[in-house]
């Protein structure tokens, strides 16, 4: 079953996943607002919801007003989506945090006691009925949360104050701490993540990355090398595809034994492909073909032998280019199959 591997996951990073309506319109509303157009992407979400009053359509409208600090708005469509989802964890918490938010802290508290009565072990809700307890300013975070989609200030956890991340799509790891330090310290922030809202993309990736940078020495480094590729690739819209690169070459050149490395490489090889990264493509090609000369499926074999003439011809080495044409066109022996009309097709316009 190995040799279908690059297909498959091909076709799935192609497709990602049959997403409903709601989940297209999460995606075209989380990419207005990373372009800033937040006025769009509410009434991307408000006209979404007059047609399909979906659970995680209010959570992202109302986080969305939250972030711009449109309260009242925020409540209203939380009033009407727990209306319609009563026991809705994330929509309950997410209506604590506005009315800390906007200073109601009995409100607040009374919300997040609902949510433990619902959930004693939701960590979201106890680390924020903490903060309300303790009289903590509207604008402050509770310790142990990191700074993101719904949490602003920094945070004061002994742990991660000292910690300062590389720039994005660079990753600098250390070994300050010891083995059973790193260890430690991977499994309070794996529990972190546990207690964090599907909503808070963000903290994922900060916290993923934290992992990677202090804890490289521990087997959640590689696990969030793969899960941070995860979050850029089917968290974003479009996908972003030079961080999922970024992680997934230094998962490759930190962990040269990891058991991710087959499918880290796969996924290299599409995230490549798809934004046009030619140079590191044809490297890829290069390296796998010396590894895996002749694929015992043929279709994989000319599948691969096709894009990597693609490569090769998109970096100027035509001549390169026209022999692996030729190769596919040889494999397919007479049976007019796609990859060999494209492959004729592209020798007939060099």
């Amino acid at each position: 079953m190995a040799k279908f591997r690059f297909l498959l996951l091909a076709i799935l990073l192609t497709f990602s996943a049959t997403l409903t309506a709601s989940e297209e319109v999460v995606k075209k509303g989380r990419a207005l607002q990373s372009a800033k157009k937040f006025e769009e992407a509410l009434q991307l979400y408000k006209t979404a919801l007059k047609d399909n009053p979906d659970e995680e359509l209010y959570v992202e409208a109302a986080s969305l007003l939250g972030k711009l600090q449109k309260y009242d708005n925020a409540e209203t469509i939380l009033a009407k989506g727990i209306e319609s989802y009563p026991k809705s964890l994330s929509l309950k918490n997410l209506s604590g945090l506005i009315k800390f938010r906007k200073g109601d802290r009995e409100g607040a508290k009374a919300v997040f006691e609902e949510v433990l009565k619902l959930d004693q072990t939701n960590s979201f809700a106890q680390k924020w009925l903490e903060s309300v307890n303790k009289g903590d300013s509207a604008d402050s975070t509770p310790a142990g949360v990191t700074s993101g989609a719904e949490t602003l200030a920094s945070t004061g956890d002994d742990s991660t104050s000292a910690y300062n991340p590389s720039a994005e799509g660079a990753y600098s790891v250390s070994n300050a701490l010891s083995q059973e330090e790193q260890n430690e310290l991977a499994v309070k922030l794996y529990t972190e993540m546990t207690g964090l809202e599907k909503w808070e993309l963000e903290q994922f990736k900060e916290l993923h990355k934290q992992v990677i940078e202090r804890c490289p020495l521990t087997k959640q480094a590689q696990e969030s090398c793969w899960r941070l590729s995860n979050l850029y690739l089917l968290g974003e819209d479009p996908p972003d595809y030079n961080n999922a690169i970024a992680v997934l070459e230094h998962l490759l050149k930190q962990y040269p034994d990891t058991e991710l490395m087959p499918d880290a490489k796969n996924r290299l090889l599409v995230s490549c492909q798809k934004s046009g990264q030619n140079e590191k493509l044809v490297a890829l090609y290069e390296e796998l073909f010396t590894r895996d000369p002749e694929p015992a499926d043929d279709k994989v074999f000319m599948v691969r032998a096709l894009e990597f003439a693609d490569a090769l011809t998109a970096v100027g080495r035509t001549a390169d280019a026209q022999l692996w044409y030729q190769k596919v066109i040889e494999k397919d022996d007479g049976r007019d199959q796609i990859e060999a009309r494209a492959a004729k097709a592209r020798l007939e316009g060099n």
